[in-house]
């Protein structure tokens, strides 16, 4: 009777240690390569919203009026997330009906502008925040005045590199010629008790 051939426990490991390198080769690629194509949904989820807002000027003749309190504003920020459902939904989070108030405060003629689901809009203790792909709650809103956003936008100070910062704004005396941009910050998984990734990611770059 022929004997079967069988592998060694030092081919074995050998094998194994193939294995492990080339594994370990291949991972960081395959996970910038994840990280490339999430900021990519990010930047078209920013897109999207972009243009829910713009189509709501050109219907009211203004922005949502908490988004031109300040030069910067964070959709994580106080009830920014409810007011920006609102304004682009004509309801709700939990998708009820607006009040009477609300509706004429935010979209009185509760016209949908933009549809949010359980990716970009979750429920964190108990508080509704829009996310990101990478689920940062920090969404950054700055919106024109005259057609130039010159206030608001990421600048160093931010954690953007010098070189960077020269790419997404050519000229600080013209600022960026867009109505609307929205962008995220890298350093923002950095707060205390963030549970979640984040990375710069501008819509107008």
């Amino acid at each position: 009777m022929k004997k079967k051939n069988a592998c060694t426990l030092i081919e074995l490991l050998i094998v194994i240690t193939i294995i492990a390198t080339l594994a370990s080769l291949l991972m960081p690629n395959i996970s910038n390569t994840l990280t490339t194509a999430r900021k990519s949904t990010a930047k078209n989820f920013f897109s999207q919203m972009i243009m829910a807002v713009e189509r709501y000027k050109a219907d009211f003749g203004a922005y949502p009026e908490f988004l031109t309190e300040k030069d910067r504003v964070n959709l994580a920020d106080g009830n920014n997330t409810e007011y920006m459902v609102k304004s682009l939904t004509g309801k709700n989070p939990n998708l009820s009906q607006l009040s009477n108030a609300d509706s004429l405060k935010f979209n009185r003629t509760t016209q949908n502008y933009f549809t949010f689901d359980q990716s970009n809009l979750v429920k964190k203790n108990s508080v509704w925040k829009i996310v990101d792909t990478f689920g940062n709650p920090n969404i950054y809103v700055c919106v024109a005045k005259n057609g130039t956003i010159r206030r608001g936008y990421p600048t160093v100070a931010d954690g953007i590199e010098e070189s960077e910062f020269q790419e997404l704004v050519p000229d600080l005396s013209m600022g960026i010629r867009k109505n609307v941009i929205m962008f995220t910050l890298k350093k923002d998984m950095n707060k205390d008790g963030a549970d979640y990734e984040a990375e710069n990611i501008f819509s107008w770059y």
